[in-house]
């Protein structure tokens, strides 16, 4: 494998940040920007992809017209300027539909817009569309009521992974170069393996979280008020992030929606040389692990070693949160979807039906021991991460899975919320955490690592990731 594994996967389309760049300098106007995306949506088997659950070229085209007018005026423009952008429906954006892929609410328009895509749109980014993703973001591939399965652009036989699963294949088709999904146990991490791009899912309370939906009381963004954050488990661990085809344009997408680009720091990457240290293991605690994974991580330690870095294997990193995790999640009642879905039932699948429908049966006392257990994990979890700098996890035991799902570690069948395992025991923690491709399977499928730093600490987990991302490592 060459240096830049991201780089070569994505080779064929800019990243954001030359765009932006490219726009604010003139060499092209917003204007073709967007109408080279379209064209590219439009092509047969770009539509095919099944990526987007609504599209807004006049809108595009308007805000474009726009932001070509203030440049030739000489006004200024925006870190974003003209970079075309998506949106996962579960997240609202005035005037237009926010329907969570569920046919209970295909005539859904939000009536307000999430602070976190609104500062995108300060930014000058332009907003393309709302994608695909599994009905209200529960589950690994990207199969909605709504649209039906999306499609993977890379790679036809395996999925472009869930629930974020729409945005991956719009930025790996070229489309959006830039997408805005959600991460609860995996969202963005896997998805962003599936196809072979970047995403970064920021810790806890570092981009607002208000505008996901179903927000407090089954709020779908369509009455007064941003949706506020639900105080469920998924309000409380699930965050609003980017997926790209660079470090550095995470690195942007991040600094603009939490609110830092205004303040300055942290703007660029920095390469001060600092040894930090870094804790990694193959995530064989929490399931089947192929032994090309393995093999990748080795291999990943003893470059990072190389570097200067101080590299230690500790195979039982965040032991304790996975099942944390999951005790949790089947025991936390789902009161905001059931809010959300009251009087709608017959229109809400029947899987996710009868999950909403389960949750509402735990006992108070057996949820709040898992609450307590959780925070347990979480707090010895924290104490392991707190004594290095970079936690290195695989993003799952393999690479991408068919598109049914199911993904063979070496001849063990992994299947639906178990690929996510690694994902989700990173997630309990509420660090944040890069998901970069850093590998090639034997099958030429992306192997992704997770680049987990401190909370409040997303900037290092970023500088790391750039780092990785010009490290030359064999191919598996």
């Amino acid at each position: 494998m060459t240096a830049s594994l991201l780089h070569s996967l994505n080779a064929d389309y800019q990243d954001a940040t030359a765009i932006a760049e490219a726009v604010r300098e003139g060499s092209v106007t917003a204007a073709e920007v967007v109408a080279a995306a379209r064209r590219r949506a439009s092509a047969p088997e770009v539509k095919a992809l099944n990526a987007f659950i609504t599209e807004d070229w006049e809108g595009a085209a308007a805000a474009a017209a726009s932001l070509d007018e203030r440049r030739a005026a000489g006004g200024q423009l925006g870190p974003l300027a003209g970079v075309p952008f998506s949106v996962k429906d579960v997240i609202a954006v005035a005037g237009l539909p926010v329907t969570a892929a569920s046919r209970a609410f295909a005539g859904t328009v939000a009536t307000t817009t999430a602070p976190a895509v609104q500062r995108l749109l300060d930014a000058d980014a332009i907003l393309i569309g709302k994608t695909n993703c599994p009905e209200f973001a529960f589950g690994a591939t990207c199969d909605s009521p709504l649209l039906g399965r999306t499609a993977n652009p890379r790679y036809p036989t395996a999925t472009p992974g869930g629930s974020s699963g729409g945005e991956a294949a719009s930025l790996a088709a070229g489309i959006s170069a830039l997408g805005v999904g959600t991460d609860f146990g995996g969202s963005l991490r896997w998805p962003a393996q599936c196809v072979g791009i970047a995403a970064l899912r920021p810790g806890i309370g570092s981009v607002p979280g208000e505008g996901q939906v179903p927000g407090v009381n089954g709020n779908l963004g369509a009455g007064d008020g941003v949706p506020a954050v639900s105080p469920g488990m998924q309000g409380s661990l699930q965050t609003i992030g980017p997926l790209a085809r660079s470090v550095r344009d995470l690195r942007t997408a991040y600094l603009v929606m939490s609110g830092a680009a205004a303040d300055g720091p942290g703007s660029a990457p920095n390469h001060n040389g600092t040894a930090l240290r870094v804790a990694w293991s193959d995530g064989s605690v929490f399931g089947p692990v192929r032994r090309e994974v393995t093999a990748l991580l080795e291999h990943l330690a003893a470059a990072v070693a190389a570097e200067g870095h101080t590299v230690s294997q500790q195979p039982e990193l965040l032991a304790g949160c996975l099942p944390a995790y999951n005790r949790l999640r089947a025991l936390d009642p789902m009161l905001d979807h059931a809010a959300a879905i009251s009087g709608r039932e017959s229109s809400i699948s029947e899987a996710n039906l009868a999950t909403i429908l389960a949750s509402l049966e735990s006992s108070p006392a057996d949820a709040e021991e898992a609450r307590e257990a959780a925070e347990t994990a979480r707090g010895q979890a924290l104490r392991q991460v707190a004594a290095a700098d970079i936690i290195l996890l695989p993003v799952a035991g393999g690479p991408a899975a068919d598109v049914e799902g199911c993904l063979d570690v070496d001849g063990h069948h992994v299947q639906g919320w178990e690929i996510m395992g690694h994902c989700r025991a990173v997630t309990l923690t509420g660090c944040p955490v890069v998901s970069l491709p850093v590998g090639l399977s034997a099958d030429g499928l992306p192997l992704s690592v997770q680049v987990v730093a401190n909370p409040g600490a997303e900037t290092t987990a970023l500088d790391f990731a750039a780092m990785l991302e010009h490290l030359a490592l064999p191919s598996s």
